[in-house]
Protein backbone atom coordinates (compact mmCIF):
# COMPACT_ATOMS: atom_id res chain seq x y z
CA UNK A 1 0.00 0.00 0.00
CA UNK A 2 2.97 2.68 1.03
CA UNK A 3 4.43 2.06 -2.24
CA UNK A 4 1.57 2.10 -4.33
CA UNK A 5 1.10 5.60 -2.15
CA UNK A 6 4.59 6.92 -3.17
CA UNK A 7 4.21 5.80 -7.24
CA UNK A 8 1.03 7.91 -7.39
CA UNK A 9 2.71 10.99 -5.68
CA UNK A 10 5.62 10.33 -8.21
CA UNK A 11 3.11 10.38 -10.85
CA UNK A 12 1.46 13.41 -9.60
CA UNK A 13 4.47 15.24 -9.09
CA UNK A 14 6.24 14.84 -12.38
CA UNK A 15 3.62 16.57 -13.67
CA UNK A 16 4.40 19.07 -10.80
CA UNK A 17 0.80 18.71 -8.93
CA UNK A 18 -1.51 18.45 -11.89
CA UNK A 19 -1.99 16.32 -14.95
CA UNK A 20 -2.37 19.75 -17.67
CA UNK A 21 0.21 21.12 -20.04
CA UNK A 22 3.12 20.16 -20.80
CA UNK A 23 5.78 23.20 -19.99
CA UNK A 24 9.52 23.64 -21.68
CA UNK A 25 12.10 25.90 -20.26
CA UNK A 26 11.28 28.07 -23.01
CA UNK A 27 7.55 28.10 -21.92
CA UNK A 28 8.39 29.39 -18.75
CA UNK A 29 10.69 32.41 -19.55
CA UNK A 30 8.17 33.82 -21.94
CA UNK A 31 5.71 33.13 -19.52
CA UNK A 32 8.14 34.98 -17.23
CA UNK A 33 8.42 38.04 -19.32
CA UNK A 34 4.97 39.01 -19.64
CA UNK A 35 3.48 38.42 -15.69
CA UNK A 36 7.13 39.39 -13.99
CA UNK A 37 6.57 42.35 -12.29
CA UNK A 38 10.07 43.50 -12.72
CA UNK A 39 9.62 43.61 -16.14
CA UNK A 40 6.91 45.75 -16.43
CA UNK A 41 8.64 48.42 -14.32
CA UNK A 42 11.28 47.93 -16.70
CA UNK A 43 9.14 48.96 -19.50
CA UNK A 44 7.54 52.11 -17.45
CA UNK A 45 11.07 53.24 -16.86
CA UNK A 46 11.93 53.04 -20.42
CA UNK A 47 8.41 55.02 -21.17
CA UNK A 48 9.12 57.53 -18.20
CA UNK A 49 12.87 58.74 -19.99
CA UNK A 50 11.02 58.86 -23.40
CA UNK A 51 8.65 61.70 -21.78
CA UNK A 52 11.45 63.31 -19.16
CA UNK A 53 13.56 63.57 -22.91
CA UNK A 54 10.36 65.45 -24.20
CA UNK A 55 10.33 67.71 -21.22
CA UNK A 56 14.09 68.41 -21.37
CA UNK A 57 14.22 70.11 -24.84
CA UNK A 58 11.23 71.95 -24.96
CA UNK A 59 11.48 76.26 -24.66
CA UNK A 60 10.49 77.81 -21.70
CA UNK A 61 6.40 79.21 -21.88
CA UNK A 62 6.54 82.14 -23.54
CA UNK A 63 4.99 84.92 -21.59
CA UNK A 64 1.84 86.61 -22.81
CA UNK A 65 0.62 90.19 -21.10
CA UNK A 66 -1.71 92.58 -22.10
CA UNK A 67 -1.83 96.18 -19.79
CA UNK A 68 -3.83 99.03 -20.01
CA UNK A 69 -2.46 102.39 -18.76
CA UNK A 70 -2.76 105.89 -18.25
CA UNK A 71 -6.46 105.84 -17.40
CA UNK A 72 -8.08 108.94 -15.99
CA UNK A 73 -9.31 108.63 -12.32
CA UNK A 74 -12.43 107.40 -12.03
CA UNK A 75 -12.92 105.88 -15.85
CA UNK A 76 -12.95 102.93 -17.20
CA UNK A 77 -10.67 100.69 -19.45
CA UNK A 78 -11.74 101.84 -22.17
CA UNK A 79 -10.48 105.75 -21.32
CA UNK A 80 -7.36 104.13 -21.35
CA UNK A 81 -4.20 106.12 -22.67
CA UNK A 82 -1.92 102.91 -23.88
CA UNK A 83 -2.81 99.89 -24.21
CA UNK A 84 -0.12 97.19 -25.09
CA UNK A 85 0.01 93.29 -26.30
CA UNK A 86 3.19 91.68 -25.37
CA UNK A 87 4.80 88.02 -26.16
CA UNK A 88 8.19 87.62 -24.33
CA UNK A 89 9.94 84.20 -25.34
CA UNK A 90 13.56 83.38 -23.54
CA UNK A 91 15.84 80.70 -24.40
CA UNK A 92 19.22 79.32 -24.34
CA UNK A 93 21.77 79.41 -26.32
CA UNK A 94 21.12 77.16 -29.31
CA UNK A 95 23.90 74.61 -28.81
CA UNK A 96 22.59 73.67 -25.57
CA UNK A 97 19.53 72.42 -26.78
CA UNK A 98 21.37 69.70 -28.40
CA UNK A 99 23.56 68.82 -25.93
CA UNK A 100 20.20 68.50 -23.85
CA UNK A 101 18.93 65.74 -26.20
CA UNK A 102 21.63 63.67 -26.18
CA UNK A 103 22.03 63.92 -22.22
CA UNK A 104 18.40 62.99 -21.79
CA UNK A 105 18.82 60.12 -25.13
CA UNK A 106 21.40 58.65 -22.73
CA UNK A 107 19.15 58.22 -19.88
CA UNK A 108 16.75 56.73 -22.75
CA UNK A 109 19.76 54.14 -23.49
CA UNK A 110 20.25 53.44 -19.95
CA UNK A 111 16.44 52.51 -19.37
CA UNK A 112 16.95 50.51 -22.30
CA UNK A 113 20.09 48.72 -21.20
CA UNK A 114 18.61 48.37 -17.51
CA UNK A 115 15.91 46.41 -18.79
CA UNK A 116 17.64 44.08 -21.13
CA UNK A 117 19.75 43.79 -17.49
CA UNK A 118 16.56 43.00 -15.79
CA UNK A 119 15.71 39.90 -18.72
CA UNK A 120 18.71 38.91 -18.26
CA UNK A 121 18.49 38.70 -14.28
CA UNK A 122 15.27 36.80 -14.97
CA UNK A 123 15.89 34.57 -17.32
CA UNK A 124 18.76 33.54 -15.49
CA UNK A 125 16.27 33.24 -12.15
CA UNK A 126 13.83 30.73 -14.22
CA UNK A 127 16.51 29.04 -15.69
CA UNK A 128 17.74 28.22 -11.72
CA UNK A 129 14.62 27.86 -10.50
CA UNK A 130 12.97 25.54 -13.29
CA UNK A 131 16.14 23.17 -12.94
CA UNK A 132 15.97 23.16 -9.11
CA UNK A 133 12.27 21.56 -9.76
CA UNK A 134 13.46 19.14 -12.05
CA UNK A 135 16.66 18.01 -9.22
CA UNK A 136 14.05 17.68 -6.88
CA UNK A 137 11.91 15.66 -8.92
CA UNK A 138 14.44 13.39 -9.35
CA UNK A 139 15.73 13.35 -5.96
CA UNK A 140 12.17 12.41 -4.51
CA UNK A 141 12.52 9.77 -7.10
CA UNK A 142 15.73 8.51 -5.59
CA UNK A 143 14.07 8.81 -2.18
CA UNK A 144 11.40 6.41 -3.69
CA UNK A 145 13.43 3.93 -4.60
CA UNK A 146 15.79 4.18 -1.72
CA UNK A 147 12.11 3.27 0.17
CA UNK A 148 11.46 0.39 -1.82
CA UNK A 149 15.26 -0.87 -0.81
CA UNK A 150 14.50 -0.31 2.92
CA UNK A 151 10.76 -1.49 2.72
CA UNK A 152 12.39 -4.97 0.73
CA UNK A 153 15.52 -5.36 3.37
CA UNK A 154 12.95 -5.06 6.50
CA UNK A 155 10.78 -7.74 5.07
CA UNK A 156 13.56 -9.97 4.55
CA UNK A 157 15.06 -9.22 7.60
CA UNK A 158 11.92 -10.19 9.52
CA UNK A 159 11.40 -13.44 7.49
CA UNK A 160 15.03 -13.80 8.54
CA UNK A 161 14.35 -13.52 11.65
CA UNK A 162 11.53 -15.78 12.34
CA UNK A 163 12.98 -18.73 11.06
CA UNK A 164 16.01 -17.83 13.28
CA UNK A 165 18.31 -16.99 10.14
CA UNK A 166 18.58 -13.23 11.33
CA UNK A 167 19.15 -11.60 14.25
CA UNK A 168 17.10 -9.25 16.65
CA UNK A 169 19.44 -6.44 15.55
CA UNK A 170 19.34 -7.10 11.95
CA UNK A 171 15.41 -6.99 12.43
CA UNK A 172 16.11 -3.58 13.86
CA UNK A 173 18.31 -2.17 12.36
CA UNK A 174 16.01 -2.77 8.92
CA UNK A 175 13.06 -0.48 10.87
CA UNK A 176 15.12 2.16 11.68
CA UNK A 177 16.52 2.19 8.00
CA UNK A 178 12.33 2.13 6.79
CA UNK A 179 11.97 5.02 9.18
CA UNK A 180 14.62 7.41 7.55
CA UNK A 181 13.42 6.02 4.16
CA UNK A 182 10.20 7.55 5.23
CA UNK A 183 11.33 11.11 6.62
CA UNK A 184 13.60 11.30 2.98
CA UNK A 185 10.71 10.91 1.54
CA UNK A 186 8.89 13.54 3.33
CA UNK A 187 12.09 16.06 3.07
CA UNK A 188 11.82 15.26 -0.32
CA UNK A 189 8.25 16.31 -0.90
CA UNK A 190 8.74 19.24 0.97
CA UNK A 191 11.73 20.70 -1.21
CA UNK A 192 9.88 20.30 -4.31
CA UNK A 193 6.61 22.23 -3.09
CA UNK A 194 9.58 24.97 -2.41
CA UNK A 195 11.23 24.81 -5.41
CA UNK A 196 8.28 24.83 -7.21
CA UNK A 197 6.76 28.04 -5.09
CA UNK A 198 9.77 29.37 -6.22
CA UNK A 199 9.01 28.49 -10.08
CA UNK A 200 5.35 30.48 -9.75
CA UNK A 201 7.21 33.62 -7.89
CA UNK A 202 10.06 33.86 -10.89
CA UNK A 203 6.98 33.70 -13.53
CA UNK A 204 4.72 36.16 -11.83
CA UNK A 205 2.11 33.20 -10.70
CA UNK A 206 1.21 33.41 -6.55
CA UNK A 207 2.37 31.03 -4.68
CA UNK A 208 -0.54 29.23 -3.54
CA UNK A 209 -2.43 29.04 -7.34
CA UNK A 210 -2.33 25.49 -8.36
CA UNK A 211 1.16 25.18 -10.84
CA UNK A 212 -1.18 23.15 -13.54
CA UNK A 213 2.38 21.97 -15.55
CA UNK A 214 4.56 18.96 -16.74
CA UNK A 215 8.36 20.38 -17.20
CA UNK A 216 9.24 18.94 -20.05
CA UNK A 217 13.35 19.99 -19.72
CA UNK A 218 15.62 18.18 -17.78
CA UNK A 219 19.15 18.64 -16.57
CA UNK A 220 21.89 18.52 -19.76
CA UNK A 221 24.96 18.43 -20.22
CA UNK A 222 26.62 19.79 -23.51
CA UNK A 223 30.62 19.42 -24.26
CA UNK A 224 31.21 23.15 -24.94
CA UNK A 225 34.18 24.45 -26.58
CA UNK A 226 34.42 28.37 -25.78
CA UNK A 227 37.18 29.46 -23.91
CA UNK A 228 37.53 32.12 -21.41
CA UNK A 229 38.63 34.50 -23.73
CA UNK A 230 36.13 34.02 -25.64
CA UNK A 231 33.44 34.66 -22.87
CA UNK A 232 35.59 38.05 -22.52
CA UNK A 233 35.58 39.38 -24.98
CA UNK A 234 31.57 39.09 -25.16
CA UNK A 235 31.45 40.32 -22.03
CA UNK A 236 33.15 43.77 -23.33
CA UNK A 237 30.08 44.29 -25.60
CA UNK A 238 27.48 42.21 -24.38
CA UNK A 239 27.45 42.46 -20.11
CA UNK A 240 24.60 45.17 -19.76
CA UNK A 241 26.49 46.66 -16.27
CA UNK A 242 29.55 47.60 -18.57
CA UNK A 243 26.93 49.41 -21.51
CA UNK A 244 25.32 51.14 -18.60
CA UNK A 245 28.37 52.24 -17.21
CA UNK A 246 29.75 53.31 -20.69
CA UNK A 247 26.85 55.09 -21.04
CA UNK A 248 26.64 57.02 -17.59
CA UNK A 249 30.32 57.98 -18.54
CA UNK A 250 29.22 59.71 -21.71
CA UNK A 251 26.37 60.88 -20.08
CA UNK A 252 28.79 62.65 -17.61
CA UNK A 253 30.93 63.74 -20.44
CA UNK A 254 28.33 65.55 -22.04
CA UNK A 255 27.35 67.59 -18.53
CA UNK A 256 30.56 68.44 -18.55
CA UNK A 257 29.95 70.51 -21.62
CA UNK A 258 26.87 71.72 -20.46
CA UNK A 259 28.79 72.90 -17.51
CA UNK A 260 31.14 74.93 -19.82
CA UNK A 261 28.49 75.93 -22.10
CA UNK A 262 26.74 77.57 -18.83
CA UNK A 263 29.27 80.62 -19.97
CA UNK A 264 27.42 80.92 -23.30
CA UNK A 265 24.39 83.73 -22.89
CA UNK A 266 20.56 83.12 -22.59
CA UNK A 267 17.96 84.99 -25.13
CA UNK A 268 15.30 87.05 -24.79
CA UNK A 269 12.97 87.92 -27.53
CA UNK A 270 9.60 89.97 -27.31
CA UNK A 271 7.17 91.62 -29.85
CA UNK A 272 4.40 94.08 -28.43
CA UNK A 273 1.97 95.71 -29.85
CA UNK A 274 0.75 99.46 -28.76
CA UNK A 275 -2.51 101.56 -29.19
CA UNK A 276 -1.63 105.42 -28.08
CA UNK A 277 -3.99 107.80 -28.27
CA UNK A 278 -6.41 105.69 -30.06
CA UNK A 279 -3.87 104.75 -33.05
CA UNK A 280 -3.35 101.18 -33.25
CA UNK A 281 -0.80 101.13 -35.57
CA UNK A 282 2.34 100.67 -33.03
CA UNK A 283 4.68 98.01 -32.59
CA UNK A 284 8.49 96.50 -31.36
CA UNK A 285 10.19 93.91 -31.30
CA UNK A 286 12.95 93.71 -28.46
CA UNK A 287 15.77 91.18 -27.99
CA UNK A 288 18.17 90.62 -25.07
CA UNK A 289 20.91 88.52 -23.76
CA UNK A 290 22.30 87.47 -20.28
CA UNK A 291 26.00 87.62 -19.46
CA UNK A 292 28.11 85.41 -17.75
CA UNK A 293 29.25 88.63 -15.16
CA UNK A 294 29.36 85.86 -12.26
CA UNK A 295 31.42 82.98 -14.01
CA UNK A 296 33.82 82.88 -11.13
CA UNK A 297 30.97 81.58 -8.64
CA UNK A 298 27.73 79.92 -10.51
CA UNK A 299 29.84 78.78 -13.35
CA UNK A 300 32.89 78.24 -11.96
CA UNK A 301 31.30 75.60 -9.47
CA UNK A 302 29.16 73.71 -12.40
CA UNK A 303 32.36 72.97 -14.18
CA UNK A 304 34.59 71.87 -11.24
CA UNK A 305 31.67 69.29 -10.29
CA UNK A 306 31.06 68.23 -13.59
CA UNK A 307 34.73 67.54 -14.10
CA UNK A 308 34.61 65.49 -10.85
CA UNK A 309 31.51 63.67 -11.71
CA UNK A 310 33.01 62.65 -15.07
CA UNK A 311 36.12 61.25 -13.07
CA UNK A 312 34.08 59.73 -10.70
CA UNK A 313 32.26 57.83 -13.64
CA UNK A 314 35.58 56.57 -15.22
CA UNK A 315 36.55 55.58 -11.79
CA UNK A 316 33.76 53.56 -11.37
CA UNK A 317 33.35 52.01 -15.00
CA UNK A 318 37.18 51.22 -14.23
CA UNK A 319 36.19 49.29 -10.90
CA UNK A 320 33.14 47.49 -11.98
CA UNK A 321 34.91 46.43 -15.48
CA UNK A 322 37.84 44.42 -13.15
CA UNK A 323 35.10 43.67 -11.03
CA UNK A 324 33.08 41.82 -14.11
CA UNK A 325 36.48 40.47 -15.33
CA UNK A 326 37.16 38.89 -12.01
CA UNK A 327 34.10 37.50 -11.63
CA UNK A 328 33.66 36.06 -14.86
CA UNK A 329 37.12 34.32 -14.58
CA UNK A 330 35.75 32.81 -10.81
CA UNK A 331 32.94 31.57 -13.17
CA UNK A 332 34.55 29.86 -15.37
CA UNK A 333 36.89 28.30 -13.39
CA UNK A 334 33.88 26.97 -11.19
CA UNK A 335 32.20 25.50 -14.22
CA UNK A 336 34.89 23.91 -15.78
CA UNK A 337 35.29 22.25 -11.77
CA UNK A 338 31.70 21.54 -11.71
CA UNK A 339 32.08 19.80 -15.57
CA UNK A 340 34.81 17.68 -14.17
CA UNK A 341 33.23 16.50 -11.07
CA UNK A 342 29.84 15.80 -13.27
CA UNK A 343 32.34 13.75 -15.83
CA UNK A 344 33.74 12.09 -13.01
CA UNK A 345 30.17 10.19 -11.82
CA UNK A 346 29.33 9.91 -15.26
CA UNK A 347 32.06 8.14 -16.09
CA UNK A 348 33.35 6.20 -12.78
CA UNK A 349 31.62 6.97 -9.39
CA UNK A 350 28.16 6.21 -10.21
CA UNK A 351 28.73 2.88 -12.30
CA UNK A 352 31.25 1.81 -9.40
CA UNK A 353 28.53 2.50 -7.05
CA UNK A 354 26.00 0.70 -9.05
CA UNK A 355 28.12 -2.40 -9.18
CA UNK A 356 29.28 -2.18 -5.53
CA UNK A 357 25.20 -2.68 -4.53
CA UNK A 358 24.97 -5.51 -7.28
CA UNK A 359 27.33 -7.55 -5.80
CA UNK A 360 26.33 -6.62 -2.02
CA UNK A 361 22.81 -7.64 -2.84
CA UNK A 362 23.49 -11.21 -4.51
CA UNK A 363 25.52 -11.79 -1.54
CA UNK A 364 23.54 -10.53 0.96
CA UNK A 365 20.70 -13.02 -0.24
CA UNK A 366 22.85 -15.85 -0.76
CA UNK A 367 24.11 -15.33 2.66
CA UNK A 368 28.15 -14.94 1.81
CA UNK A 369 27.61 -11.25 3.38
CA UNK A 370 26.36 -9.75 6.57
CA UNK A 371 23.31 -7.00 6.69
CA UNK A 372 26.14 -4.67 7.60
CA UNK A 373 28.44 -4.55 4.08
CA UNK A 374 24.73 -4.70 2.26
CA UNK A 375 23.46 -1.37 4.38
CA UNK A 376 26.75 0.20 3.66
CA UNK A 377 26.49 -0.47 0.33
CA UNK A 378 23.05 0.58 -0.24
CA UNK A 379 24.17 4.40 1.57
CA UNK A 380 27.44 4.44 -0.93
CA UNK A 381 24.64 3.40 -3.97
CA UNK A 382 22.38 6.35 -2.67
CA UNK A 383 24.68 9.06 -1.76
CA UNK A 384 26.04 8.23 -5.44
CA UNK A 385 22.39 9.04 -7.62
CA UNK A 386 21.92 12.13 -5.35
CA UNK A 387 25.47 13.42 -5.43
CA UNK A 388 25.13 12.61 -9.27
CA UNK A 389 21.94 14.79 -9.96
CA UNK A 390 23.17 17.26 -7.47
CA UNK A 391 26.28 17.46 -9.39
CA UNK A 392 24.24 17.88 -12.49
CA UNK A 393 22.67 20.47 -10.87
CA UNK A 394 25.32 22.23 -9.91
CA UNK A 395 26.65 22.47 -13.41
CA UNK A 396 23.94 24.31 -14.56
CA UNK A 397 23.97 26.74 -12.36
CA UNK A 398 27.51 27.38 -13.19
CA UNK A 399 26.61 27.45 -16.53
CA UNK A 400 23.93 29.94 -15.97
CA UNK A 401 26.28 32.34 -14.07
CA UNK A 402 28.58 31.96 -16.89
CA UNK A 403 25.74 33.38 -19.07
CA UNK A 404 24.54 35.73 -16.98
CA UNK A 405 27.83 37.42 -16.38
CA UNK A 406 28.78 37.39 -19.71
CA UNK A 407 25.40 38.70 -20.89
CA UNK A 408 24.69 36.53 -23.80
CA UNK A 409 23.44 33.35 -24.51
CA UNK A 410 26.17 30.81 -24.38
CA UNK A 411 24.99 28.21 -26.66
CA UNK A 412 26.43 30.87 -29.66
CA UNK A 413 30.23 29.79 -28.02
CA UNK A 414 29.44 25.91 -28.67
Amino acid sequence: MRRLFIFIFLVLYSSVFCQKNDLSLNEAINIALKNNPDIVIGKQKIEGANAKFKNGISLPQPNISLSYEYIPDGMGLKDYGEKTFEINQSFEFPTRYFLKGSRLNKDIQIAETDFELSKLNLISRIKSAYYKVVCKILSLKIASDNLQIAEDFQVKSQIRYNVGEGTNLELLTAKVQKTEADNNIETAKYELKTSVSELQLAMGFPGNNEFSYNLTDSLFYNKYNFTLESLVESAKYNNPKLKIADLSLNASSIEKSLAWQSLLPNFNFSYYRQSLGGNFDFYGFSFGISLPVWFMFDHNGKIQEATVNMKIAETEKKSLYNSIMTELKNDYLDFRNKERELLLYQSDLLSQAEEVYRTAKVSYEQGEANYLLFLEAKKTLISAKNNYINSLYLYNLAFIELEQTTGKLIENFK
